[in-house]
């Protein structure tokens, strides 16, 4: 075990230990408790160091993934960014069959979404297995 983290995790506990006599009705001030989950975070992540285990501080995967880039829950935080990331539906059917003519059919799904692309493909009837001509 790594003595440093060791020494950081005793430190931490010890300051854990002062809020008990601290935290009263009077003194439970937002700034307080803020401070005391600061406090706890750090907590636990000195002992997920400890034992080489990634915490991601998140209650439906505490044990998943952690993301790299953003910090917590790989598997929320992909989750969320996937909710936030707009693709544009109203695209003009021409410009989605450019795109995939000139770029291919990867770029185009990362310009305009995989819908618009399929909606697109299906529209000029590319891609299907029947021999029908385009929907009108």
């Amino acid at each position: 075990m790594n003595l440093t983290v060791l020494q950081d995790l005793r430190a931490a506990l010890a300051e854990l230990d002062g809020y008990g006599d601290r935290l009263n009705p009077h003194d439970a001030t937002p700034e307080a408790l803020r401070a005391l989950d600061e406090s706890l975070v750090l907590a636990r992540r000195l002992v997920a160091a400890a034992t080489n285990r990634p915490v991601t501080g998140c209650r439906l995967h505490p044990t998943g993934p952690v993301d790299s880039e953003a910090g917590g829950c790989l598997l929320c935080n992909t989750r969320r960014r996937r909710a936030t990331t707009h693709t544009t539906t109203d695209a003009p059917v021409e410009d989605v069959l450019h795109a995939v003519d000139t770029h291919g059919h990867e770029a185009a799904v990362r310009t305009y979404g995989a819908r618009p692309v399929a909606r697109a493909l299906a529209t000029a009837g590319r891609g299907t297995t029947t021999n029908r001509g385009p929907i009108e």
